[in-house]
């Protein structure tokens, strides 16, 4: 019987532009204090921008405290199915929660595109599709797809997936590594859905015996 490889991966992203959200025991008080410290420095930054460095001119304003408890919700309901990593830089719009997973490729399973979610439900429209870039260190695609939920709403989906071969004490091991990012605020996807591409090829995955 073949044995299963340990597959490990690492988030190798930056403050201010994005922030990887622990679980409930890695979100410490003083995890807490400094993450709040840092949403009140980004609000400051915001708020002091004026005419063409305003990105959206609504006056909404992010509550830092609401926000990083919105963010320790979604990373506790996600268990260990996957990680959560938010992005910080759309003014006004942060934080922006992407939801990570890496795992092995089975053998005859879904492919990138299904993986993707470029094919199966109800769009509105054909989903677009683009191909990762040579540089994110593998091949994959980034979809991005409107979808109406059930009381109309409009919300996008944009979700890139890189398949990379590693390898491994057994030999070569298909790796896929996979981004999902949803908002029903859809001025925000052609300001923010290209910085997937930016975080799926920040994410480094080993494979060990």
């Amino acid at each position: 019987m073949t044995p299963t490889p340990v597959l490990t991966s690492r988030i190798d992203v930056e403050i201010p532009q994005w922030l990887v959200v622990p679980d409930t025991e890695g979100a410490t008080p003083a995890w807490r204090a400094e993450v709040l410290e840092l949403f009140a420095a980004v609000v400051r930054v915001d708020d002091a921008a004026e005419g063409e460095d305003r990105v959206f001119d609504d006056g909404r304003q992010v509550d830092p405290v609401a926000a990083l408890d919105t963010l320790l919700e979604f990373r506790a309901a996600l268990g260990t199915e996957g990680r959560l990593v938010a992005g910080l830089g759309v003014p006004n719009r942060w934080p922006l929660p992407v939801v990570v997973s890496v795992g092995v490729a089975e053998p005859g399973g879904e492919s990138l595109l299904e993986l993707a979610g470029a094919e199966g439900g109800l769009p509105v429209e054909r989903p677009a599709v683009d191909e990762l870039p040579e540089h994110v260190g593998g091949e994959g695609p980034i979809v991005t797809r409107y979808d109406l939920d059930d009381s109309g709403a409009i919300w996008a989906t944009v979700c890139a997936v890189r398949r990379e071969t590693l390898t491994g004490a057994d030999g070569p091991v298909d790796v896929d590594t996979r981004v999902l990012w949803r908002t029903s605020d859809l001025d925000v996807v052609p300001v923010f859905g290209g910085e997937l591409v930016g975080l799926i090829g920040a994410i480094r995955n080993e494979v060990h015996a």
